[in-house]
């Protein structure tokens, strides 16, 4: 496989494509890194997971997939029955919030200790003198799942009254967790706000643009850009930053009349996807672009997804030509008619700018290995 910094995909489109259209070998796996980068302060161990809850207006969201991913989050644990330290924590947050401003991508969380009575309308009427803005969900959902939350966020207690005002500050992508006083100074969350931020920001590792990945982070939005596209379900997704951003990726190019080389590739990413597990959906994100909008529709791509057996977290996308086009040629997989695309799975980090190329008919383990290894020191 061959490698490029993430600069290099967004010098030029040409230039990306040309490099995309270069043939590999299966066998080609090299996945270098970066020389070691400057130690960071300690971090809490946490580890998000996928959890279905449900927030304030009865939205079901993926706890991981939906609030936490790509994001700077806070996250506390309250009930709406509580008589101490709730609501005063609360309206701390909201003051964060407040200071943040409107366009802050800050998300808040709040999780409720207290599922056997905290609904949904619970959940909004404890959050309503609060004012929260759209970024805050207060978080209920089936006991089980709250449980499995609470217990890896480390907001777990026996007791809901002996819970402790903490709130949890992180920014997944950077893996910096710590956790602050929800009753302390509303400065104190700032600053750790913006020292996720700043752990998410650290100078690339590839050490190849001199710039740093709030910088990369910004280039690589325009180059890739938030073209919206639709997915086998209906649901639209801004390229870069719904899909790309803050993961790991795979994408290849197919369309749903092809009589040739999409089926047998599909079939066989399905073995990759497998192999993942659960990470996909998760820190690793599957994409197929289809290269004939013209006759690929939602429901199209899904009966063809489901022949696979394609599980969550592998979007199969189209669009409006200007808009799937315009993606198609910032990755080199445009081409004028669907028969003539090109077979490379290109797998990517947006947050290292470390990107390799594949055959996607590569053995399973060769790509499931670039995949896992691809940001390791050589």
């Amino acid at each position: 496989m061959k490698t490029h910094t993430l600069s290099s995909l967004w010098k030029s489109a040409a230039a990306l494509a040309l490099a995309l259209a270069t043939p590999v070998l299966a066998s080609d796996v090299a996945v270098p890194l970066p020389p070691a980068s400057a130690a960071r302060p300690a971090s809490l161990d946490v580890e998000v997971p996928d959890v279905e809850l449900v927030d304030q207006t009865g939205r079901k969201v993926r706890l991981w997939t939906d609030l936490v991913r790509g994001h700077t989050v806070a996250i506390n644990f309250i009930f709406t029955r509580c008589k101490t330290i709730c609501s005063p924590m609360t309206a701390t947050m909201a003051r964060v919030q407040q200071d943040l401003g409107p366009r802050s991508d800050v998300r808040f969380i709040s999780i409720t200790l207290d599922v056997a009575n905290d609904t949904p309308e619970r959940m909004a009427k404890f959050a309503e003198p609060f004012k929260p803005g759209p970024g805050w969900s207060f978080l209920t959902g089936e006991p089980a799942k709250v449980k499995e939350a609470l217990v890896a966020l480390g907001g777990y207690v026996p007791d809901k009254e002996a819970h402790r005002p903490t709130v949890l500050v992180g920014n997944a992508v950077a893996d910096s967790w710590t956790r602050v006083d929800g009753l302390g100074s509303p400065s104190r969350i700032l600053e750790a706000i913006r020292e996720a931020r700043a752990a998410s920001a650290a100078p690339s590792e590839l050490g190849s643009t001199g710039s740093d990945s709030t910088t990369q982070d910004a280039a690589a939005s325009k180059y890739f850009t938030n073209t919206e596209l639709v997915d086998q379900h209906g649901k639209t997704h801004r390229f870069y930053e719904d899909l790309v951003r803050g993961r790991k990726v795979l994408i290849n190019f197919a369309f749903t009349s092809c009589k040739g080389a999409c089926s047998p590739i599909t079939k066989h990413l399905a073995e990759v996807q497998e192999k993942l597990g659960d990470r996909v959906g998760k820190d690793i994100t599957m994409i197929t672009l289809s290269v004939d909008p013209a006759n690929d529709t939602p429901k199209s791509l899904g009966t063809f997804a489901k022949k696979f057996g394609v599980k969550r977290g592998w979007y199969f996308l189209t669009g409006s030509r200007e808009n799937i086009t315009l993606v198609l040629k910032k990755l080199g997989g445009y081409v004028d008619t669907p028969d003539a695309h090109n077979t490379t799975l290109l797998i990517g980090d947006a947050a290292t700018g470390m990107w390799v190329k594949s055959p996607a008919m590569a053995q399973v383990e060769n790509i499931v290995h670039a995949v896992e290894h691809l940001n390791d020191p050589k």
